[in-house]
């Protein structure tokens, strides 16, 4: 059972009116109110999260969209040829996009891939540099293998070709000096001569 202890402010009972009762509807009125304001306290942080969100998104859609518009409009003055002085306004994106393709396309590097210090020195450009130790190094490796292979394959040739050539010499060799064709004519001259002492 749990002990409850309740602080009540009466000043003044009325005839009809109980005490039993008046603690009843004060106890029910005070835990009305802290559950209104739980409930209060809740729904406000709720509410402020969402609104917090939702304000996060159309403030970045805002400036997504006005800074997409701005650069888009914006436009940069470019000369048209080296030599003219006639200026051309050509929107940022492709300013952009003409000075990356002119630094991976202009000759800033020397043979060893460091920027070269003189103009005389430059020899490659990034793409270039790139492509070429690329190159190189697939086509090393892809040589290396050939050249392995290549020589695995003609060391088992040449191998098989001396074993073969030595099997058909010795083989050769050892009928001439077994001289088989003599041997048999001396074993028949011999079972000749068996049979006649026979």
């Amino acid at each position: 059972m749990a002990k409850v202890k309740i602080e009540l402010d009466v000043d003044w009972l009325e005839e009809g009116e109980n005490l039993d009762e008046l603690i009843k509807s004060q106890v029910i009125t005070g835990l009305q109110d802290r559950l209104i304001q739980k409930a209060e306290q809740k729904v406000l942080v709720k509410i402020e999260r969402e609104v917090e969100e939702k304000a996060n998104e159309v403030v970045d859609n805002f400036i997504h969209g006005a800074l997409e518009k701005k650069i888009d409009e914006l436009k940069i003055p470019h000369k048209k040829s080296g030599w003219g002085s006639e200026v051309e306004l050509i929107p940022i994106s492709e300013f952009v996009g003409m000075r990356y393709e002119r630094y991976l396309t202009e000759k800033t590097l020397d043979e060893n891939g460091r920027e070269a210090k003189y103009s005389g020195d430059r020899k490659l450009s990034i793409s270039e540099y790139f492509i070429q130790n690329y190159l190189a190094k697939e086509l090393t490796s892809k040589v290396s293998t050939m050249i392995q292979t290549a020589r695995k394959d003609a060391e088992e040739t040449i191998v098989k070709a001396l074993e073969n050539n030595l099997k058909e010499q010795l083989s050769v060799d050892i009928i001439q000096r077994l001289n088989i064709p003599q041997m048999l004519e001396s074993l028949q001259s011999k079972a000749t001569e068996l049979d006649v002492k026979e």
